[in-house]
């Protein structure tokens, strides 16, 4: 059939190259923006319940509206790009020599780059809104989320602006070559600064303190106040503001006091009795004290107490326990009121307060 096809349109060459083209560019167009979303439709409700349900965020236990699917941010892309390949195919039929035409391949390798940036850059943003929309994620994991969002979006822009410059026939890689001279260069003499970049971006992501934690980075402790990409913000104990480098944070060991859920307590203490076969007795009403407190902690360790000295002129005893997760005037009080408690306790077992080597000697 292909000779008579062939002999039947040049014998008719407006039907050729007027009509046959004209006809497939609409009929694609008409394709694209009214049966292209149907099917897309029938595929997004086919994966729904299909293997493929990972495109429609089926990972997060919840349904997907088809907007917010794999297939719903295909359309629009995919759509204009059909309407542009279209419509500069029939501009160059109608002027085949002007400039333009002569680029219709770059503009076409240009208008697919964009369309798949843009496609995946619409599919990140459905998946990371189905993610923030999750009721049961941490904080911290939606401040992780937040940053990745932001770092994904910036390295799209910047993938597809690469991608359209070569595609445009712009040497990009030649660019990139004398360009990593002088960003080498660069980079040397703002290593400090990279430097702190680098750990203000590690510490969004591993998140060791957040905004408010009581922290102590060797020489540093404060509260946070502040998180910068290159600095963090403390108040420190007089409540003056103290500025910290973030690289000081990665050579550093971090201590973040406020996600303690309990905190040591040990106190000794001298005393003189004439009777030390009370001690153990007193020793045991001690630790009954502390178990009975509702600020102590007991999940991790049992309080204890124990005779830890013994000296011709006095006495030492040793307590301990953890306490709960707590304010710094509420862990002054809790403290003072133990200690207290342990005194009223040696009194009662005919005890006194005693006075240690170091005192002894001082006088």
């Amino acid at each position: 059939m292909t000779p008579y096809v062939q002999q039947f349109l040049d014998s008719h060459p407006y039907l050729e190259n007027v009509i046959i083209p004209v006809g497939c560019t609409l009929t694609a167009t008409v394709v694209a923006w009214v049966v292209m979303p149907r099917v897309l439709k029938r595929f997004h409700k086919y994966a729904t319940r299909g293997p493929a349900a990972l495109l429609t965020g089926a990972l997060f236990g919840v349904e997907v509206s088809y907007e917010k699917s794999f297939w719903g941010a295909l359309e629009d892309p995919l759509r204009y790009l059909i309407t542009f390949i279209t419509f500069s195919q029939i501009c160059k039929m109608i002027a085949p020599t002007t400039i333009a035409s002569h680029y219709t391949a770059q503009a076409w390798r240009g208008a697919v780059v964009l369309s798949f940036i843009w496609f995946l850059h619409r599919w990140k943003t459905n998946v990371f809104s189905r993610a923030f929309a999750v009721q049961n994620v941490a904080v911290i994991d939606r401040e992780k989320l937040l940053m990745l969002d932001r770092l994904s979006s910036l390295g799209l822009f910047v993938l597809g602006l690469m991608a359209l410059a070569e595609a445009c026939g712009v040497a990009v890689q030649s660019i990139l070559t004398v360009g990593g001279i002088g960003g080498v260069a660069t980079a040397f003499a703002a290593r400090d600064i990279l430097g702190n970049v680098l750990s203000g971006l590690s510490m969004q992501f591993s998140k060791p303190f957040s905004l408010g934690d009581t922290i102590k980075a060797g020489s540093v402790e404060g509260q946070v106040v502040d998180m910068g990409l290159t600095t963090t913000s403390l108040l420190n104990a007089e409540k003056f503001p103290v500025i910290v480098p973030n690289s000081l944070f990665s050579s550093q060991v971090i201590v973040n006091k406020s996600r303690a859920q309990w905190r040591a307590m040990v106190a000794k203490i001298p005393l003189q009795i004439d009777n030390f076969e009370k001690i153990p007795q007193m020793s045991d009403d001690i630790r009954s004290m502390l178990r009975s407190n509702s600020k102590v902690f007991l999940g991790n360790e049992a309080p204890y107490c124990f005779l830890s000295r013994i000296e011709s002129s006095y006495a030492e005893v040793t307590l301990g326990c953890n306490l709960r997760k707590m304010s710094k005037d509420e862990w002054y009080s809790t403290e003072q009121d133990i200690l207290l408690q342990a005194v009223q306790i040696i009194k009662q077992h005919g005890g006194s307060l005693g006075s240690t080597l170091q005192d002894l000697t001082g006088q």
